[in-house]
């Protein structure tokens, strides 16, 4: 969380060698961070120019584009992060997470399907594809969800409070 350190770093290491495009893409992580999504975004393109086969950049870009609201921006970035990285658990999740703002719930589920199947112990994505299946009416579906991210993650707070609404919903 330290945020303001890490850009500090990241700027070092980009005055020592300019050409990493390692670095830019995390400064552009602390970026996003801290939501400074045009600056996050700045940088996420010039790691691309750098390194066009970057999987991890085009995904980090989505993220900024997302936080900025622009979800087709984001998805396109996801596309690519995916085509260069097929195994990439994140770029389905956070392209999950895009359909699911833009209330495309059925092409969330999806995307997180593929991301849990990638990593089954991908606590969040199970967090928000119960989420999904909340707003689609599935609440018993959301609350197996919900009880396989808690025991991944005990101290999942969202994972909690989300199943106790699907406990109220499906009464």
């Amino acid at each position: 969380g330290q945020y303001d350190r890490a850009i500090e770093d990241s700027n070092k290491v980009i005055a020592i060698d300019p050409n990493l495009a390692q670095a830019y893409n995390n400064r552009g992580v602390a970026y996003t961070q801290k939501g400074q999504y045009d600056r996050a975004i700045e940088d996420f393109n010039k790691a691309i120019a750098i390194d066009p086969n970057l999987a991890l950049a085009y995904n980090n870009r989505g993220v900024a584009y997302n936080g900025k609201g622009q979800y087709d921006m984001a998805i396109e970035d996801y596309n690519k992060a995916i085509a260069l990285d097929p195994n990439l658990a994140y770029a389905y999740y956070n392209r999950g997470v895009a359909y699911n703002d833009k209330g495309q719930y059925d092409r969330a589920i999806e995307d997180y399907n593929k991301a849990i199947a990638l990593d089954p112990n991908f606590a969040q994505a199970y967090t928000n594809r119960g989420v999904t299946y909340n707003y689609k009416g599935q609440h018993d579906r959301a609350i197996e969800d919900f009880n396989k991210a808690i025991a991944l993650n005990p101290n999942d707070a969202q994972a909690y409070y989300s199943r106790g609404i699907a406990y109220a919903l499906s009464g």
